[in-house]
């Protein structure tokens, strides 16, 4: 932007100003005169008579009401209540009679004159009547309630009676009461409207001007403000909506994921308590690591689903697109779907219809992932009977349908079941635990792979979930699936003499690998930060004895993995790092291969595909240092 623009604008900017000024100061002196005009010649005590007026239909009609919430007290016993309802009851008599007594005589401190128009003095003098009566009966009704204060519930049918004809005669009062007092108010309002009226005549010139002045005023200053003001509204109140969501998101993530998280942590710190009793035998502490291993699964799993929950809330749940074995993935499930089953005897059934392809293109393990909660759920809520898998394609959509006998769901829960944190009924949750998002997140995934989730259910009829996805390209040919060859047994000193350095600044996960490490010859030296790590590196390097791989921690203080791994590859040090951290999102393994890792692990580790990954890496980098050679 030139001088001349910027000069062009402001320019511009300041005849705007003047002239929002000079309609500011127009709006403001038409707008007093207006003002001053009415303010003169309006009746303030006719405004006082009209809302005295309506308060008295108000305390009649809440006379009536307490009468009859008296009486059904009484009726059904609810003696407690008489005391509130008495004081209301003696509140609105007293206010009603003060209020009729100032329409009638008028009042000094209230600047109010006594009625003396004719149409005034007849109507108020017809309403004398009915209000007697109501307040009488009222009264009657007050002294009843407080002898029935002090005899409840020793109450005769005579008071009973009585009650209920004061009652019926406030009513009767009231019907004609009424009426009349909305002749009073419709007097009062139209004497009111005349005098205001004339004083708005006498302003209505005022009004072309000012409706002009306004017409302007909307047209070239506050028309373009407002499509901006509604411009910058919309995009707050969208990003309020994300924020609030984003809030009950993390506040039902804590309360509910937090709750499951507590049975399989309670296991874990347990067990391993229990481990330090020199009493159990050999077998009892298998027994108890193995449980500890199973809860720590648990707990994994756990994680997994807050990490999968926090992608789709934010929008970064990545879906992948390759080749996937159809047949091998329903064959799993099926496998998978009967052993979990056992425990309710339940019959699992598997059906591929011969429409279906034996391979599709999709993301294979958010497949895998949909099929098995959906799975898992049948069979956590079908206690006895039978689960039917059937798989075929319709209208180039990949159909999973899996059927269960289970308990249903009844047709106001069957819109509930999809939301996050939601599960049919709150006992549910605690008859069958979960924290109730896979469903949810069951159906976010079909959708990102272009499909969807729907249900049909009844109560003791079982449920339906129909999955569908989109299968990609279906006439595109699939190679043969090798078949898959036993991983060869790992010898315990296959690292003989592998010279590792393990990097991560928690004690405990240092501990940890050199257990993990400990048989398998490799010597091993630690760094607690990335900054030791890139230091110990190029000291061996240059003493001649490098490190075969590095086990590299990704979050640390003073240097991070990330930069660490960078720094190492600038220098032109090219040992294989493996990056071994907790960073399980979407993208995470990508960022680490990009900041020069060449493998990526995450926490907590598998001992056996570590070691395997380890000594591949180790025998990968030797041979191509070889062939360099």
């Amino acid at each position: 932007m030139n001088t001349q623009d910027k000069a062009h604008i402001n320019q511009s900017i300041k005849r705007s100003r003047i002239l929002a000024f000079t309609f500011t100061g127009l709006i403001a002196i038409l707008t007093s005169v207006m003002i001053l005009r009415i303010t003169s010649t309006l009746d303030s005590s006719s405004a006082t008579k009209i809302n005295m007026a309506g308060k008295q239909r108000v305390l009649a009609q809440r006379i009536l009401s307490d009468a009859l919430q008296i009486n059904t007290a009484v009726r059904i016993g609810e003696w407690e209540s008489l005391e509130s309802l008495l004081a209301e009851l003696q509140q609105s008599t007293a206010d009603l009679n003060s209020s009729h007594n100032t329409l009638y005589l008028g009042s000094s401190e209230l600047n109010l004159s006594p009625e003396r128009s004719p149409e005034g003095i007849d109507t108020l003098q017809a309403i004398e009547h009915p209000l007697r009566t109501i307040t009488n009966s009222s009264k009657e009704l007050q002294t009843l309630t407080i002898s029935m204060i002090r005899r409840s519930p020793y109450i005769d049918q005579l008071t009973f009676d009585r009650v209920a004809s004061a009652k019926n005669e406030i009513r009767s009062a009231h019907a004609i009461f009424s009426p009349q007092m909305d002749e009073l108010v419709t007097l009062y309002e139209q004497n009111y409207k005349a005098m205001i009226a004339s004083s708005i005549r006498g302003s209505q010139f005022g009004m072309v001007i000012l409706v002009a002045v306004l017409i302007a005023i909307l047209l070239f200053i506050i028309e373009p403000t407002f499509l901006i003001i509604r411009k910058q509204l919309a995009q707050l109140s969208k990003a309020l909506h994300h924020a609030q969501r984003a809030d009950a998101v993390r506040w039902r993530l804590l309360t509910n994921i937090g709750h499951e998280f507590r049975t399989p942590m309670n296991a874990i710190m347990g067990f391993a308590d229990l481990l330090n009793d020199e009493s159990l035998s050999d077998l009892e502490r298998s027994r108890l690591a193995k449980s500890i291993f199973e809860s720590s699964t648990q707990l994994t799993a756990l994680i997994e689903t807050m990490l999968d929950m926090s992608a789709i809330e934010t929008g970064q749940l990545r879906v992948a697109h390759e080749q996937c074995d159809l047949t091998k993935v329903l064959t799993t499930l099926e496998l998978n779907t009967s052993t979990k089953a056992l425990i309710h005897e339940l019959d699992v059934t598997l059906t591929i219809d011969e429409s279906c392809p034996s391979h599709i293109t999709t993301d294979t393990k958010r497949f895998e992932q949909i099929l098995n909660k959906i799975a898992d759920n049948a069979i956590k809520f079908t206690p006895s009977g039978s689960i039917n898998i059937h798989a075929s394609l319709c209208d180039d959509m990949l159909k999973v349908t899996i059927a269960d006998t289970g308990m249903g769901i009844s047709p106001e829960n069957l819109r509930l079941i999809f939301d996050p944190f939601q599960q049919a009924e709150n006992t549910l949750t605690r008859d069958f635990g979960g924290a109730g998002l896979g469903l949810s997140i069951a159906r976010d995934i079909a959708r990102a792979l272009g499909g969807d989730v729907m249900v049909a259910s009844a109560p003791d009829q079982g449920s339906t979930f129909t999955i569908t996805i989109d299968p990609g390209e279906l006439n595109a040919e699939h190679p043969e699936t090798p078949a898959i060859q036993a991983d060869p047994v790992l010898s315990s000193n296959q690292l003989e003499l592998s010279k590792l350095l393990v990097v991560d600044d928690a004690k405990d996960n240092r501990i940890l690998m050199q257990h993990i490490l400990k048989k398998t010859g490799a010597v091993l030296e630690f760094a607690m930060d990335g900054k030791q790590a890139v230091d110990a590196i190029t000291t061996a390097i240059n003493d001649g004895a490098p490190f075969d791989l590095i086990l590299m921690d990704m979050q640390m203080p003073i240097m991070d993995g990330y930069f660490a791994t960078a720094k190492l590859r600038e220098l032109g040090i090219n040992t294989p790092v493996i990056a071994v951290t907790a960073h399980a999102l979407e993208g995470d393994r990508q960022a680490c291969l990009d900041a020069g890792c060449d493998e990526y692990h995450t926490k907590p580790i598998n001992k056996a595909v570590l070691i395997k990954t380890i000594a591949g890496l180790i025998g990968e980098h030797a041979a191509q240092a070889k062939k360099a050679a």
